[in-house]
C-alpha cells in the first residue's frame, strides 16, 4: 500500500468514455485529490484521471460500464473477490464507493454514495436492475458505515425503502464545474430573439415525461414561434414513439432531437437556449437544472422529487402531470423579460451554492469520521445532519 494511504477509492464505474456516474466519480476524485494526500484510486480507465496526485491503480477493463450487463457482472465479481481480498490485506481504514456497489464485508469500513432509487420507483424502465436494487443495494448500504445521498429526496427514499438508520444517511449534493458551465458572452436567457428554442436535457425514458412535454409544446406553438431541442438518448422503441408523436402533432419542423455530446457542446446548448424545461416525474438530483442555472439559463422544472429541492426559488416549478400548466409556464418565461432576468439572477446565485470543492469537503469529513472510529461516529448521532 502507498505510504500514508488511508482512503481506497472504488472508481470502477469510470468507463473509457465517461458519462453520468463516471463523470460524477471523476469530478469528485479530482476535488478530493485537491484536499487530501491519502487517496489511492482503483479504476480501469486511468487515462481519465491524468494529472492526479494520488496513485491510480489500473484494474481489469472487463469491469467497464461501457460493456453493459457483462461489465456490470464483472464489476460485481471483481469487487467481491479481488478488491475484497486487497482491502482486507492492506487494511485500508476506509473505502469510498462512488456508486452503491460495495464490498459485502462488515469488517471493511466503507462510505457509499447512492444517487437515486429510480429503478424501484419506475420498475418497467429498469428491468435488469430490479434484483440489484432490491437485494444487493440494501445490503451494500446496510454494511456501509456511512451512506451519502445526493438529495433529501433520495435520502428519504433510502431510509424508507431500506430501513437504514436516519443518522447514518447524509445528504451531500453534487457540484458543477464553474470553469465549464458559465453564462455566455451575451448572457443566456437575457433576451429571446427570432426563432428561440427551449431545451430538454436527459435520457429518453418514460419517467422523463417527454410525451407530456411534447403536448405542452404543441399548445405553446399555437401562441409562439419557438423550437424545442431534445438532447439525449434512450430505448430505440421508446424514441421511435416520440418521433411518431412529433409527427402526429405536426411538430416535425420545430422539434430537434440531438444525441449525447461532450460537455463543451452541452454548455453551448445551455448558453444559446431561451429556457431549460425538465418536467421529469422523478430524479435523484437533477444535474441539468444546476448546469443550466450556472449558465444563466431560466429553468422550468417539476415540483416533485428532488427537482424543486435543487432549484429552490430560482426556477418556475410546475405540476408535471398538467400539460396546460407546463405550456403556460413556458409562455410566461418566453414573453416576460423581467421574469427571465429574475430567474437568471436567482439561478446564478443558487448555482453558486453547489461546488465540487464543497462536495469534496463534506465527503472528506465523513471519511475522516469513519477513520476515527465508532466513538467519533457515535458522537454525531442524534445531531442534525451536518452537510444536508
Amino acid at each position: 500500500m502507498t505510504a500514508g494511504a488511508r482512503v481506497a477509492v472504488n472508481a470502477c464505474i469510470i468507463g473509457e468514455h465517461p458519462t453520468g456516474l463516471g463523470l460524477y466519480t471523476i469530478k469528485l476524485i479530482r476535488a478530493l485529490d485537491g484536499l487530501r494526500d491519502d487517496l489511492v484510486v482503483y479504476t480501469s480507465a486511468p487515462a481519465t484521471l491524468d494529472g492526479l496526485h494520488a496513485p491510480v491503480i489500473p484494474i481489469t477493463p472487463a469491469v467497464r460500464p461501457d460493456l453493459g450487463l457483462r461489465g456490470h457482472v464483472a464489476r460485481a465479481l471483481w469487487l467481491q473477490t479481488v478488491q475484497r481480498m486487497r482491502c482486507r490485506a492492506r487494511r485500508f481504514p476506509v473505502v469510498l464507493n462512488t456508486i452503491p456497489e460495495a464490498i459485502l464485508d462488515r469488517q471493511i469500513p466503507q462510505v457509499t454514495v447512492v444517487h437515486d432509487l429510480l429503478p424501484l420507483s419506475f420498475p418497467p424502465e429498469y428491468p435488469r436492475q430490479q434484483h440489484y436494487f432490491r437485494h444487493l443495494v440494501p445490503r451494500a448500504l446496510r454494511l456501509s458505515r456511512r451512506v451519502i445521498a445526493d438529495s433529501q429526496s433520495t435520502r428519504a427514499d433510502v431510509i424508507r425503502r431500506f430501513e437504514i438508520a436516519p443518522e447514518k444517511v447524509t445528504v451531500v449534493s453534487p457540484g458543477y464545474d464553474p470553469a465549464l458551465y458559465s453564462p455566455g458572452d451575451t448572457g443566456a436567457g437575457a433576451s429571446v430573439g427570432p426563432d428561440p428554442y427551449l431545451l430538454y436535457v436527459g435520457n429518453l425514458l418514460p419517467h422523463k415525461n417527454l410525451p407530456r412535454l411534447l403536448d405542452a409544446f404543441a399548445i405553446l406553438r399555437r401562441r409562439l414561434q419557438v423550437r424545442l431541442v431534445i438532447r439525449g438518448e434512450g430505448w430505440p422503441a421508446y424514441t421511435r414513439s416520440l418521433y411518431e408523436q412529433v409527427e402526429t402533432l405536426g411538430l416535425a419542423e420545430s422539434v430537434i432531437f440531438l444525441e449525447y455530446a461532450d460537455e463543451e457542446t452541452l454548455r453551448d446548448l445551455y448558453q444559446r437556449a431561451a429556457c431549460l424545461v425538465l418536467p421529469s416525474l422523478g430524479e435523484g438530483f437533477g444535474l441539468p437544472v444546476l448546469e443550466a442555472m450556472a449558465c444563466g439559463l431560466p429553468v422550468i422544472t417539476s415540483r416533485v422529487s428532488s427537482l424543486a429541492e435543487v432549484a429552490g426559488d430560482a426556477a418556475v416549478t410546475v405540476n408535471p402531470y398538467d400539460a396546460t400548466e407546463l405550456s403556460d409556464a413556458m409562455y410566461r418565461v418566453l414573453t416576460d423579460r423581467d421574469l427571465r432576468e429574475d430567474l437568471r439572477r436567482r439561478g446564478l446565485e443558487r448555482a453558486g451554492q453547489f461546488t465540487w470543492r464543497q462536495t469534496a469537503e463534506h465527503v472528506s469529513a465523513l471519511l475522516d469520521e469513519v477513520v476515527a472510529g465508532p466513538s467519533a461516529f457515535s458522537a454525531t448521532l442524534g445531531a442534525p445532519a451536518r452537510y444536508s
